[in-house]
């Protein structure tokens, strides 16, 4: 038997060395036996599982992603249709306060006319132009900023009787190459009458 020695006088890496030494031979049995393959198996198999687990993980994070962007198009589009009707409203009571016929201005509308949030009139147009957003206020019109997806259309067509027009606010984009629209209409009276 040997004698034991201090840890003084053994040193430091004494210790490190024999527990090293008893892992590397445990290693060493445990790949010279029989088994040594199954790790391997285990291996695998784990990776199959993780791998079923994740995909429909990714797959349903991917189609929530691009759900949500659909979301974002379609309330777009739905404020920016009721912003049109909106305009047109507004533009009906500017012609009341100013003393002139309700309808002023806005029958020239039936093909299609343009606007913005701060038009002061219609514009008529033949084929609908792209908005554009403006960067810093976020807004959408047709004069400044980056092109959008998005074009609308308004249309104004007489009533049942003299006293009505119907508004139609028509939003169009595309997503993945497929044509969108959101419809809005309003039937404008002249409370006048």
């Amino acid at each position: 038997r040997k004698p034991r020695l201090s840890s003084d006088e053994r040193g430091p890496y004494h210790v490190l060395l024999r527990i090293a030494g008893k892992s590397m031979s445990r290693h060493q049995d445990k790949y010279n036996s029989r088994e040594a393959g199954f790790t391997l198996v285990e291996a695998l198999v784990s990776l199959v599982l993780l791998s079923t687990a994740l995909v429909p993980t990714f797959i349903l994070a991917t189609d929530a992603i691009r759900l949500s962007g659909r979301i974002r198009n379609s309330l777009i589009a739905s404020n920016l249709a009721q912003e049109g009707v909106e305009i047109v409203r507004a533009l009906r009571d500017a012609n009341w306060f100013a003393g002139q016929p309700f309808d002023t201005g806005l029958t020239l509308c039936a093909q299609g006319c343009q606007v913005a949030w701060d038009s002061s009139s219609l514009t008529p147009v033949k084929t609908t132009l792209p908005m554009k957003r403006d960067t810093t206020s976020g807004l959408y019109q047709h004069t400044t900023g980056t092109d959008s997806p998005f074009s609308r259309k308004i249309t104004i067509v007489p009533g049942a009787t003299d006293a009505e027009l119907v508004v139609n606010s028509e939003v169009t984009w595309a997503e993945r190459s497929i044509p969108k629209s959101v419809v809005v209409e309003y039937h404008l009276f002249d409370w006048t009458k």
